[in-house]
């Protein structure tokens, strides 16, 4: 068994107070961010934000930002989901330094990345003779990549062409308590029409959110049709005690899926939307999180 060793490290972020009296230029770090009218989530939504836009703080309370957008919009957003600029607002260019900064969004995350079938068993075969296995493997390294530079911990259950059983996927998974499981696959029907991306979850509470955030967004990037989130008894969710999810990421019995999963821009498309899912779904926990907590105390 050949599994990747991933060492973690820690980089610490400072974050500077922002006086009510400064006006400080930041960055969207999410794909899409809510700007609500009072600082709660309960608050209800009076415009919405996309990833990289450029707004301007205007004051700070309790773990929210009061902003202001370039269009106009005026409300409040959560701040751990904008990267600030601590540069004056007159001053337009967003630095390399900052630019990193709003890649860490990912920091902290262990994320298990299961390229599906391996070794002996070579999945599916594409129309002009690929393996999946060779696919899935292509494109789980791409995706690391993407998400280790945006701070997160990447443990791949397989690095080569290696059989890895599949309760052995989700022993890993357990194992290294993960933030989450992704599983690539590459799909087939007898039907050549059949096409688009499809996910799969096992345990609706635990797993539907990040399957449907993941599917949605690499559905943008991609530009295939989105074949819609179910529910799969697959072994590898079911035996799976941390969210996980199984992508397939398109037909490679469709001429069309093919043409486009086969092209050497792919995976970079994918690993693109896996990360905006990722940014997406951990968004949504954490505002859930501490809305409880506020509730509670």
């Amino acid at each position: 068994m050949n599994i990747k060793q991933t060492q973690v490290k820690f980089k610490t972020k400072i974050h500077e107070k922002v006086s009510p009296a400064e006006n400080i230029e930041a960055t969207v770090g999410v794909n899409s961010l809510n700007i609500r009218k009072q600082p709660s989530l309960s608050s209800s939504v009076v415009g919405k934000l996309n990833l990289g836009t450029k707004i301007t703080i205007r004051d700070e309370q309790s773990g929210w930002a009061k902003i202001e957008s370039s269009s106009g919009i005026q409300g409040w957003v959560y701040i751990n989901y904008i990267s600030k600029d601590l540069q004056p607002v007159n001053n337009s260019t967003l630095s390399t330094q900052n630019m990193e900064n709003g890649q860490q969004s990912l920091k902290g995350k262990i994320i298990v990345i299961d390229p599906g079938h391996g070794g002996i068993d070579d999945g599916t075969t594409s129309i002009v003779g690929t393996f999946e296995k060779t696919l899935t493997l292509a494109t789980a390294n791409v995706v690391e990549k993407k998400l280790e530079d945006a701070g997160a911990t990447v443990i791949m259950t397989r690095t080569d062409d290696t059989y890895i059983p599949l309760m052995k996927r989700a022993e890993i998974s357990n194992q290294n308590h993960a933030d989450a499981f992704i599983s690539f696959h590459y799909n087939c029907f007898n039907d050549p029409s059949k096409n688009g991306l499809t996910d799969f979850y096992y345990q609706k509470s635990k797993d539907y959110d990040l399957a449907t955030d993941i599917l949605n967004e690499v559905v943008k990037t991609t530009g295939l049709n989105n074949d819609g989130t179910r529910f799969d008894n697959l072994e590898v969710l079911r035996n799976n005690t941390q969210p996980s999810t199984l992508i397939e990421l398109g037909f490679l019995s469709n001429h069309r899926d093919d043409s486009i999963v086969e092209n050497s821009s792919y995976p970079d498309k994918v690993a693109q939307g896996v990360y905006l899912g990722l940014l997406d779904y951990f968004s949504t926990k954490k505002q859930v999180a501490t809305e409880n907590q506020r509730h509670e105390s």
